[in-house]
């Protein structure tokens, strides 16, 4: 019997330290969202001044600091396929005050391209929401013989290595998106890169090469310009822009194409922060006026739950690594 009292005396004793220790925990976990957000927020764009990324980026850091009463900055900072920005945000301090916004790229792509990265995605980002997804264009020379993706797999198939392709670069995401539609459609076209957009879609225009992917946005004004055609789009649906225009999808079931910004902070963020920047991230998506701006960006909005960005993350994780696996893709 004095056993048993003591046995239950040490049972309690442990359920009491136990109870106790969740309480501070939680208490602790309050504590830091109460406490947050105690200074400015810098949200780091490893993206240009002017892109769409860090517009959108602002039109974030702007509602946020209306929300949170509170000073939101966004800095940019780009180069290195956005690798030395998103660097630099994942090892600020894990407490709410230093976030990313950034592009799919660096968190699907760049880990299969580039061996000597200085982060982990999976490690060392903790993600908050997706925020916007854009569709490409595949453009052609007006020229060319072909007015559909149908047309030009059978104009490259009956000259194999002829057609060529322009990129903003090796290991860019639209090296990587041509290359998954070559995969796809059983076809070669020569890949020559170009150091920015405005060159590959001059080159373009001029005839020196015979397609490239272009986001939707820029490729509507390049398709009005009348020098250049849409062949296809690469969203599940057709653009209500290009309503004629069919989609990668009508001829390779499944398909789709897509960039997406995101927001991210640094792993370790306390998990109360990151869900308080979620639902306010939400609540922004809702409104009609920063709906309407990104739509003017040719994106749209789209957000996501915290486990939904890593689950996106880590499918597009395994595709791109396949890909870049399977035809040796190396970056500039």
């Amino acid at each position: 019997m004095k056993h048993a009292t003591m046995y239950s005396r040490r049972t309690l004793l442990g359920q009491s330290l136990s109870l106790g220790l969740s309480s501070l925990v939680g208490n602790a976990a309050r504590a830091a969202t109460a406490a947050w957000p105690s200074k400015p927020i810098q949200v780091i764009v490893p993206a240009t001044t002017g892109s769409a990324p860090e517009i959108v980026a602002r039109l974030i850091a702007e509602a946020l600091s209306a929300r949170l009463s509170n000073p939101v900055y966004v800095e940019g900072m780009p180069g290195a396929s956005g690798i030395i920005g998103t660097d630099k945000a994942l090892k600020a301090p894990a407490d709410g005050h230093t976030l990313l916004y950034a592009m799919n790229q660096v968190a699907t792509m760049n880990p299969h391209l580039y061996p000597r990265l200085p982060y982990n995605p999976a490690r060392d980002m903790a993600p908050i929401s997706l925020v916007a997804r854009g569709g490409y264009v595949l453009l052609a020379h007006s020229g060319l013989p072909a007015s559909d993706l149908p047309s030009l797999i059978a104009l490259a198939k009956r000259e194999p290595g002829k057609l060529a392709y322009a990129s903003t670069g090796n290991g860019s995401a639209f090296h990587l998106g041509m290359e998954l539609i070559k995969a796809q459609c059983g076809i070669d076209l020569l890949h020559v890169p170009y150091r920015s957009g405005a060159n590959a879609n001059t080159e373009l225009m001029a005839g020196r090469v015979q397609v490239r992917l272009e986001p939707q946005a820029s490729a509507l004004a390049l398709v009005r310009g009348g020098r250049v055609k849409a062949l296809a789009v690469t969203t599940p649906t057709r653009l209500p822009v290009l309503p004629q225009v069919p989609t990668v999808r009508e001829t390779l079931p499944g398909f789709e194409l897509s960039g997406w910004n995101a927001l991210w902070a640094p792993a370790g963020t306390p998990a109360p922060v990151i869900a308080r920047l979620n639902a306010e991230v939400q609540q922004i998506l809702k409104s009609d006026a920063f709906r309407s701006h990104l739509l003017q960006l040719g994106l749209t909005p789209e957000g996501s739950t915290p486990a939904e960005l890593a689950a996106l993350t880590a499918q597009e994780t395994a595709q791109w690594k396949a890909l870049i696996d399977k035809t040796g893709i190396k970056a500039d």
